[in-house]
């Protein structure tokens, strides 16, 4: 069930849940920066109960002798990579490995890569860096981006929830960044919190109601097995 939610009906909801609608010090730009926060720190916890429902994913073309890439372009609104697949032709990829930044040296001191499959990555700065240098081939970035952030108290934009326990996640961190503000008592609104994580992640185990079997590998079409001429 996919469904959406504006500043106005989440800085309601807040103001609604703490009895704040007539407050003069939970005015609507500090409910602008508690919805934003839940909204920050909701996202964290969505992604961690399912990070392979939030992964965006896109190719990009590695141009020989050029190693470094902004992550800006290649993954718009960049979060967390998932990992970094590279191919000769477009067609057959395989994975590409991370190396570590303090052995940078032993890649940036060799030649160039013979094979685009001889190399390995690091994330540096803003840059998704190839090494040694590339040859002319291709890249697939699985990716996960930044979550929505509204712009002011007039931003209309939607925010996308698809279930209830993401927005009443999103809802209490907001009514708690609004408690902490006013040095309020948090801990019945820290138990809602605990409780609404943990339907994120019954939530997540019930978007695929195959998967499970579909990845145990005692069940006859399990991940080993890819024999799915049943249906095709």
């Amino acid at each position: 069930m996919v469904y959406t939610r504006t500043f106005a009906q989440l800085s309601l909801a807040v103001q609604t849940a703490g009895a704040w609608e007539n407050s003069d010090d939970i005015t609507p730009d500090v409910l602008l920066q508690a919805i934003n926060y839940g909204l920050l720190k909701g996202y964290g916890y969505m992604v961690k109960a399912w990070e392979d429902y939030y992964t965006l994913d896109t190719t990009f073309a590695i141009v020989a002798g050029t190693a470094s890439y902004a992550l800006a372009t290649i993954a718009p609104n960049f979060y967390k990579l998932r990992h970094l697949d590279v191919s000769a032709d477009g067609v057959t990829y395989k994975r590409c490995r991370p190396h570590a930044l303090d052995v940078a040296y032993r890649y940036t001191s060799i030649s160039p890569a013979s094979s685009i499959f001889r190399m390995r990555y690091r994330m540096q700065g803003a840059n998704l860096v190839l090494a040694p240098t590339p040859p002319a081939g291709f890249g697939k970035i699985y990716w996960i981006p930044l979550p929505v952030q509204f712009a002011s108290i007039a931003d209309v934009t939607p925010v996308t929830f698809d279930v209830p326990e993401e927005e009443m996640l999103v809802v209490a961190l907001g009514q708690k960044f609004c408690l902490k503000r006013s040095d309020l008592d948090e801990s019945q609104i820290d138990k809602d919190i605990v409780e609404y994580v943990g339907g994120l992640r019954c939530e997540a185990d019930n978007r695929d109601a195959g998967e499970a079997f579909a990845l145990d590998p005692n069940y006859g079409g399990g991940a080993i097995d890819d024999d799915c001429e049943d249906w095709y």
